[in-house]
């Protein structure tokens, strides 16, 4: 009997012990946990902070709508610093070039007619000789001289019409190469969209759609697009225009359009397209394209 109370007692230690290292476990674990809550409210605190950090330093991002969407100026201020560095397009060293082809042809226009007014001086000085000389009393001598200045008044007036023959020449040759000269860049302007992808220009077409049409004349978001190559800028009947635009002058080329379609705040800094542009240019090739392929149509 003895013997089996011992071992009753002996177990019930056992259990008791087994008891407290459970309850010992359970209020370590405890701890454990308040202790990792409190860091875990710091740690949240923490990544808000960084959240705050992050969204007010992201740029602001500009969509295309209908309807106007506000500018972002500091955007807009760093992209017209950058515009100053852009080197000058295509068309305006080529509109550089037949500007000094022309001021070429005018001075040797004006070198020529120079040459002429002194032949013609010449002219008017042989025949003031060859009155004089018609007046004297010596006969055989007038009669003599009268031969040489019909020479030379012949000479005088060839030496005038071939002068005014070549100014002439000249003058055409020098419009005809500037002529030619524009003819060409247009040419390589149609040339280049002969091979546009149509069906991917109606594609790409799909970002302008919401402001612009180009099957018939009608202002929408943006001014209509019909004929716009070859137009001049800024020429939309009944579309306000923005001052960047409107001083900027010119006629939309195909390279002109090509430029303006990458990037329009750096083409034309201040205008007020809500546009980020078409960074691919086989894209922007395909829809100019597709403009033009309207437009024969």
């Amino acid at each position: 009997m003895e013997n089996w109370l011992k071992d009753i007692q002996n177990r019930l230690l056992q259990d008791r012990t087994i008891r407290l290292a459970l309850a010992g476990g359970v209020a370590f674990l405890f701890l454990i946990v308040i202790v990792d809550a409190f860091g875990a409210r710091e740690r949240s605190a923490a990544v808000r902070e960084t959240l705050r950090e992050v969204a007010a330093e992201a740029p602001t991002a500009t969509v295309p709508s209908v309807n106007r969407v506000p500018r972002d100026l500091a955007s807009e201020r760093a992209l017209a610093a950058d515009a100053t560095q852009v080197p000058s397009e295509p068309e305006v060293e080529i509109a550089d070039a037949d500007a000094t082809e022309i001021e070429t042809a005018q001075a040797e226009v004006t070198e020529a007619e120079a040459t002429v007014a002194e032949v013609e001086a010449e002219v008017t000085e042989a025949e003031d000789t060859g009155a004089a000389m018609a007046e004297a009393p010596a006969l055989d001598a007038a009669s003599a001289d009268a031969p040489e200045q019909e020479v030379a008044e012949t000479v005088a007036t060839e030496d005038a019409v071939t002068l005014e023959e070549e100014t002439t020449e000249i003058a055409q040759t020098d419009e005809g190469a500037i002529t030619s000269d524009a003819e060409g860049i247009a040419d390589d302007g149609l040339a280049l969209l002969a091979g546009a992808d149509l069906d991917n220009g109606q594609r790409v077409w799909r970002q302008c759609a919401a402001c612009h049409v180009y099957e018939t004349e009608q202002n929408r978001g943006g001014p209509h697009l019909v004929n716009i190559i070859g137009r001049d800028v800024a020429a939309a009947e009944g579309w306000r225009y923005s001052r960047a635009l409107q001083e900027h002058g010119g006629v939309w080329s195909v390279e002109s359009l090509l430029a303006w379609l990458e990037n329009p705040d750096s083409y034309i800094p201040g205008n007020q397209m809500a546009f980020r542009g078409l960074r691919n240019e086989q894209d922007r090739i395909d829809v100019l394209g597709l403009l033009s392929q309207s437009a024969q149509d």
